[in-house]
């Protein structure tokens, strides 16, 4: 959907920013990736006039922001609107472009149909797509860490990274050669590696904001930096 508030207007603002929202009881966990041509402070500056966050950690090309104030939850919002409606939305939020999209499941078709009403009454809502979801489907969904740790991987990355561990190559000392599990996967050492080096740096992504918040946690971190 796209409507009026300070997630969306900033997204909106910065429209190449990839935006990410995780929901918690105490705090909520905006990660924000953006491209070289875009300035870090800048974002971070429009970000505290509106979102008013309580602590932030940022490097060159992405930034962590701790909002304690539950603006994604204020009344009216699609997160109120879906509990009254009995949705359940799956985590995380993402916005891109003023956009804010939800992976929404119910058990009715009129309860989603309800919630786009009302959504849309509040600006312009989009169906994206629909589907039946069997409850084994449904499940493992629900897992949404475990769902969020492989995102953006290709089949290809998971492959070649299930064969690596599979075959001992993360083992300490290693048990085999990249040669010799390339060869079980069909793939040159130089394409497997680069899969390989590419599903790893996938998994590093998506792992980043919670390493981030729990190196701060552990007084590790580093205020203002990666």
């Amino acid at each position: 959907m796209r409507h009026d508030c300070p997630y969306c207007n900033l997204s909106d603002r910065y429209p190449e920013a990839h935006m990410t929202l995780w929901l918690s009881v105490l705090v909520d966990m905006l990660q924000v990736s953006i491209p070289g041509n875009y300035d870090i402070g800048q974002i971070l500056d429009t970000a505290w006039e509106t979102l008013h966050f309580s602590d932030e950690f940022h490097d060159e090309g992405s930034a962590i922001l701790l909002i304690t104030h539950p603006w994604i939850e204020e009344p009216d919002s699609v997160v109120s609107i879906a509990s009254e409606e009995e949705c359940m939305l799956i985590p995380p939020i993402s916005f891109s472009a003023g956009w804010e999209t939800h992976r929404v499941v119910c058990k009715e078709q009129d309860q989603l149909r309800n919630l786009m009403d009302r959504v849309g009454a509040r600006g312009s809502a989009e169906l994206i797509s629909q589907r039946k979801r069997e409850l084994a489907d449904l499940v493992r969904d629900v897992h949404v860490v475990p769902t969020h740790f492989i995102e953006g991987l290709t089949p290809k990355q998971v492959d070649v990274l299930v064969s690596s561990y599979e075959h001992g190559l993360y083992d300490i000392p290693s048990r085999t050669k990249m040669e010799r599990v390339a060869q079980r996967t069909g793939l040159s050492r130089s394409t497997f590696g680069e899969h390989l080096q590419k599903g790893e740096l996938q998994i590093m992504r998506n792992l980043y904001p919670i390493l981030k918040v729990r190196s701060h946690q552990e007084g590790t971190g580093r205020r203002g930096g990666a």
